[in-house]
């Protein structure tokens, strides 16, 4: 994937007019707001974006949907609204049901308040194949405007706001193929989701090919705990890091927490990756080498519980873009895995024995791999 410079691409936005058509039936002259007209892409600011047709206002442009994911990126407590607009006449390309591809012209928009105030909204549009650019803009004190920003630390109360640089940007986005996160047919086909969800997107036509369901169900382990610990593993740890496409950071780990949505059909979820790569399997790597990631009725053992439930350099997952821990959902992981059966095999850990999973059996009844 290319993230293109500034000057590469042309586009001018202009009160009026009605240029030719551009990609996806866009013209090549919008209707954005009064004075924006802009020379290079992204904007310098966020008017000239084509989120607001009325900044002032917040007056949504045509064609811009809101639409939220059945289980929000975690952003330390921030609230987010969430945008995107398809060019007229376009499909998002599904054929892929874990890495959907969007046509040219696609701009989704995510934005983060605190105590409501915007604070910064983040722009990624496709200008052509294979080719994204991305912008974060950071709003003035009495929210009448946003200019794009290159990131860092803001006053905000009585500390700080970190906006993230697009190198940080990029180390979660990477995880993606397209480069978008939080809107995929399992976000999008979870309970919860809503605005522009994936049956709204199915009925519009705006899917090709359509997936065979509409309202995907996560199955249950026995534990009657899995549904809402894997969906919350699938949005912050599996979409961006920990999942099959070889660009992502942690693809070297072997740890698949992505959720595959034409398996969330209700069936046991025994075999799904984000047991199988977790359930009693060990790591080999220097900083936690022999650590087990998840030992069944043990979560304050279990490696990667004691990631995601702690903050500190080294020693937290996700490692960065956020210094909270989110209880509420982390409380969801840990039921989880203390409802799990206790493994029959017991190892000395020091002074006491410890049940350790041996984990599920791989598809020809042997040992997992390790």
């Amino acid at each position: 994937m290319t993230r293109g410079a500034l000057t590469l691409v042309v586009l001018t936005c202009a009160c009026g007019g009605s240029g030719g058509q551009g990609t996806g039936g866009e013209t090549a002259v919008e209707r954005l707001a009064p004075g924006c007209i802009e020379m290079g892409l992204p904007p310098a600011t966020l008017a000239c974006t084509g989120l607001y047709t009325d900044v002032m206002a917040k007056r949504l442009a045509p064609g811009v949907e809101p639409f939220s994911p059945a289980v929000p990126l975690w952003a330390d407590g921030a609230d987010k609204e969430r945008w995107i607009r398809l060019p007229p006449g376009t499909t998002v390309d599904a054929s892929n049901p874990s890495e959907w591809s969007f046509p040219e012209g696609t701009k989704l928009w995510k934005q983060f308040s605190r105590d409501g105030r915007r604070i910064e909204t983040r722009l990624w549009q496709k200008v052509r194949d294979g080719f994204w650019v991305d912008a974060t803009y950071a709003w003035n004190d009495d929210q009448s405007a946003a200019d794009r920003s290159n990131g860092g630390d803001i006053p905000l109360g009585q500390g700080t706001y970190h906006i993230p640089t697009q190198d940080e940007c990029e180390k979660c986005h990477r995880g993606r193929t397209e480069h978008i996160l939080g809107f995929d047919e399992v976000e999008l086909g979870l309970p919860g989701a809503t605005g522009l969800t994936l049956a709204r997107l199915v009925a519009k036509g705006r899917l090709s090919p359509a997936p065979a369901s509409t309202s995907l169900k996560i199955g249950d382990d026995g534990t009657g705990a899995a549904a809402p610990a894997l969906a919350w593993l699938h949005t912050n740890c599996g979409v961006t890091c920990h999942n099959a496409n070889s660009n992502s950071m942690a693809y070297a780990a072997g740890m698949v927490l992505t959720l595959n949505p034409v398996e969330l059909d209700g069936r046991p979820v025994s075999r799904l990756a984000p047991l199988r790569t977790t359930v009693g399997i060990t790591v080999n790597t220097p900083d936690w080498n022999g650590r087990t990631r998840i030992i069944p009725g043990n979560p304050t053992i279990s490696l990667l519980y004691q990631l995601i439930a702690n903050r500190g350099m080294g020693n937290q997952m996700p490692p960065f873009a956020s210094s909270e821990v989110d209880v509420e959902h982390v409380a969801q992981v840990e039921a989880w895995i203390r409802k799990m059966p206790l493994a029959s095999v017991v190892v000395d850990a020091g002074s006491a024995a410890v049940p350790v999973a041996v984990g599920p059996p791989d598809a020809d009844g042997g040992a997992p791999d390790r």
